[in-house]
């Protein structure tokens, strides 16, 4: 069995401050590295899909690294449109995993699913885009790893959510991705953050899903003239976990989403 964790959107802030002014996403970070220390089993991993800070600056990523401490699961972070790749790398600098140049993709084994981190920021915007080195350094993880089950994290997800205003920073080249994917029967799932919500859809054959939000999570609001507002609904996880004990004698897969909170229950009854 693999069991992978995801948070995504976190948007920490120096001490003190609050997210938007309104929301204290330190606090609510603290409450999900809390809830992830007291899952049981423990995940093999937990992955942080980007927005790590809200405005990029060295003060927000120390304050990450503090908020990260009490964490006692491995874990790795990659960007989102809010970070900033050089202070990213100088706070994680001590990670292994984090390549010391360039753009941040990077590969880790998770159990026995390999997972693929593809940076898909681009510095001073807020939407998405692979460069055509992002997917070359894709596709040679992928025949590398063409025996082991592979999930591809991005911070961007690679689908229209039919939220206008969340669209107009969406990815910009998706086909070039799709048809890479479509190559790889190895690819499991897509997992992304971004949109605040939790979304499902497919990238050819492939499952796309989306991770919530630690802090805010974006309306649903699908009239092309509606303006951006966001909602304090619950924050949540993904719980993403293979397993090779499936009733048919196949591997099973599936992906949960995991709310933060204390909730009355347990109640006698499921």
């Amino acid at each position: 069995m693999s069991v992978i964790a995801q948070i995504s959107d976190i948007h920490v802030r120096p001490r003190g401050r609050r997210y938007q002014d309104l929301v204290d996403s330190n606090a609510m970070f603290a409450q999900a590295v809390a809830t992830l220390n007291r899952l049981d089993p423990a995940p093999d991993f937990v992955l942080i899909s980007g927005d790590l800070t809200d405005e990029g600056r060295p003060d927000e990523y120390a304050m990450l690294r503090e908020l990260l401490a009490p964490l006692r699961l491995p874990y790795a972070v990659m960007p989102g449109n809010h970070d900033h790749r050089r202070f990213l790398r100088e706070a994680f600098a001590d990670h292994a995993w984090l390549p010391r140049e360039g753009e941040l993709h990077f590969g880790i084994d998770a159990g026995a699913i390999r997972l693929l981190a593809l940076d898909s920021t681009v510095p001073g915007f807020h939407h998405g885009e692979l460069s055509p080195a992002s997917l070359d350094w894709l596709e040679r993880e992928l025949v590398e790893h063409a025996r082991r089950r592979v999930m591809i994290a991005l911070h961007h997800p690679p689908f229209a959510t039919g939220i206008p205003y969340l669209d107009l920073y969406g990815m910009t080249n998706v086909k070039p991705l799709r048809d890479l994917v479509a190559r790889h029967a190895n690819v499991d799932r897509i997992v992304a953050g971004h949109v605040h919500r939790s979304m499902h859809a497919r990238l050819g054959n492939v499952p796309v899903l989306t991770c919530p939000s630690t802090t805010t999570q974006i309306a649903l609001r699908l009239q092309p003239d509606a303006d951006p507002a966001s909602y304090m609904e619950p924050p949540a996880f993904m719980l993403h976990r293979w397993s090779d004990d499936d009733r048919d004698g196949e591997s099973s897969a599936v992906s949960h989403l995991c709310y933060i909170g204390q909730f009355d229950g347990p109640l006698p009854f499921a």
